[in-house]
């Protein structure tokens, strides 16, 4: 689904045109056709052994994620066909008020749309318990977060009160059906308000706001009538994709019931217990903002891959990585090492890689590329760091791709043990080498 879309009326007529092509090849898009077809070679591409309790796992079919990429491809097709049909209006408002108004530079018009979506999840999971928060617990919340990020030596002490005014404070009402006061445009502010103090919703938080400032300018009943459109595409969107994407997530309810319940007080609360069409969401977020930013990436003349630190799992005690700065690069300390296989193929395509130990430094190694637009960076993430990843790149106008891990494992959020992680790797070449052979990162 690497097309580019125009813009205007004949939106929905593409997506639907774009569904059928994809139900006629639905082994693979033709944008990720095999590797050998690419001449690649086939190095770590090998059908994974099934690893049990996994939150989800994009391997359903022979060990491997391939049917993944065509389902989410063709979902997110028939997405925005969908908000296109229900929402073409509003969206062709939004963009001239985030363009003209916002002075923002241009997006693509799915990725707005995943906006007016995103907006209808937050009203409806969250929007419950922003307007039960009270307002000096939000002040709390934020100043906490605020002292978190900048001082690692308080970090442990600071981390236990997010915890506790967390657990106390901000869980009960999550999920809960919103009120219809929470439901009007004049409680947007509340509702950002919120997802900013918690500090697990940043970047949306200003996608948000973009579409408050939009509301704020249409009549009460118009703005009132695309915040409840935007409600009921949420609605429709966990219904279908979970018929579309659920067998990739089954894994979700199964850890909130068990592994999660268990924990009891931690700051990672919010983030680890989010339901699977939140999961969905990531989805077809990271899929659509990929399509927006591919025709930029594939100009950059150089490369850069990230890649978390979770994949080296049981190599990660002895691992010798070489750090300079904030670059953190393998050694090749381990040949069995999936970081190392990995760093040695994306070398021999022209890209440098670079090993993240937590998205919270995420940030950090984001600095040195945003100011140099000849560099295509990619990175590798669980599939709920990659939307917050993806809006911060999109943000500091650096050209990027994404792609997920195949399924998650880290210590400090999903495993007790630690689960060596994995991507798909052929993925990962292809977007790596798109167009002119690059250079050296």
């Amino acid at each position: 689904m690497g097309r580019a879309w125009n813009r205007g009326k004949s939106f929905e007529m593409q997506a639907r045109v774009e569904i059928d092509r994809l139900r006629e090849t639905p082994e693979c898009p033709p944008e990720y056709a095999p590797a050998s077809a690419l001449g690649l070679s086939i190095l770590g591409g090998q059908a994974q052994k099934a690893i049990p309790n996994l939150v989800y796992d994009l391997r359903l079919k022979d060990g491997n994620s391939d049917g993944y990429d065509s389902d989410v491809a063709l979902f997110s097709a028939e997405l925005l066909a969908e908000i296109e049909l229900r929402a073409g209006t509003a969206l062709d408002g939004y963009i001239h008020h985030v363009q003209a108004r916002l002075r923002e530079a241009p997006r693509s018009r799915g990725e707005y749309a995943v906006e007016l979506l995103m907006l209808g999840h937050a009203l409806a999971r969250y929007g419950s318990a922003a307007e039960s928060t009270p307002g000096w617990v939000l002040d709390l919340a934020r100043e906490l977060f605020w002292l978190r990020r900048r001082s690692a030596r308080m970090k442990p002490v600071v981390d236990l009160a997010r915890a506790a005014v967390i657990r106390v404070f901000l869980m009960p009402r999550i999920g809960r059906k919103p009120t219809a006061g929470a439901l009007s445009p004049d409680r947007l502010p509340r509702l950002i308000e919120w997802l900013q103090a918690t500090g697990e919703f940043e970047q949306e938080a200003m996608r948000l706001n973009n579409w408050r400032s939009f509301l704020a300018t249409r009549p009460s009943a118009e703005a009132a009538h695309w915040i409840e459109t935007g409600v009921d595409l949420f609605a429709w969107f966990e219904r279908a994709a979970e018929e579309a994407l659920g067998a990739y997530t089954r894994g979700v309810s199964r850890f909130l019931a068990t592994e999660y319940a268990r924990r009891g007080c931690r700051e990672d609360q919010i983030f680890c217990g989010k339901e699977p069409s939140e999961y969905h969401l990531s989805m077809v977020a990271a899929e659509i903002m990929n399509q927006g930013l591919r025709e930029e990436f594939e100009r950059a003349a150089r490369r850069a891959v990230l890649v978390p630190a979770c994949m080296r799992g049981e190599h990660a005690a002895s691992c010798r990585a070489s750090g300079h700065g904030v670059d953190l690069t393998c050694t090749a300390c381990d040949p069995a090492c999936a970081v190392n296989r990995i760093t040695g193929r994306m070398r021999r395509l022209g890209a440098a890689v670079y090993l993240v130990p937590h998205s919270t430094g995420f940030s950090r190694w984001l600095e040195r590329w945003q100011g140099e637009p000849e560099v295509g960076v990619t990175a590798v993430a669980c599939l709920l760091n990659i939307l917050p990843g993806g809006y911060e790149m999109r943000a500091r106008g650096i050209a990027s791709q994404c792609v997920p891990l195949d399924y998650p494992g880290c210590q400090k959020h999903w495993s007790r043990e630690g689960i060596p992680t994995s991507v798909k790797e052929e993925r990962l070449a292809q977007i790596v080498q798109i167009a002119a052979p690059p250079r050296h990162a």
